[in-house]
């Protein structure tokens, strides 16, 4: 009878012992998968990167014409100015032709007596 009871504590010990090593095997399981700091900085990244290269293809698009559009407000502009500076420049000359037709009515009538 001690044979069966000391067997029995044997058996006993060897599946608690089978048990403790399934938990424990369990256990290093879920751990593998836990993350660690280092492992949310790389997921950080991964996640910036992949936001960037979604913002990349949807505003791909926007951003060039954004740009095209910008350069033509520039080109628009810089026309702008080539126009204001014409027209300053027929205005002086206006105001030149102005100034001559003046001289040139106030020389006539003295022109005109003398050759009466």
């Amino acid at each position: 009878m001690s044979t069966f009871v000391t067997n029995t504590k044997n058996e006993n010990r060897d599946s608690s012992e089978l048990t403790l090593e399934k938990r424990l095997e369990e256990i290093s399981s879920k751990l593998s998968n836990v993350l660690t700091k280092d492992d949310s900085i790389f997921i950080k990244d991964i996640i910036k990167e992949t936001v960037e290269q979604l913002k990349e293809k949807l505003l791909g698009n926007v951003i060039r014409r954004i740009e095209i559009l910008e350069n033509d407000v520039f080109e628009q502009k810089r026309e702008i100015e080539q126009l204001k500076k014409e027209s300053e420049s027929k205005s002086k000359q206006i105001e030149d032709l102005k100034s001559q037709n003046a001289a040139l009515g106030n020389k006539q009538p003295c022109d005109t007596l003398n050759h009466e």
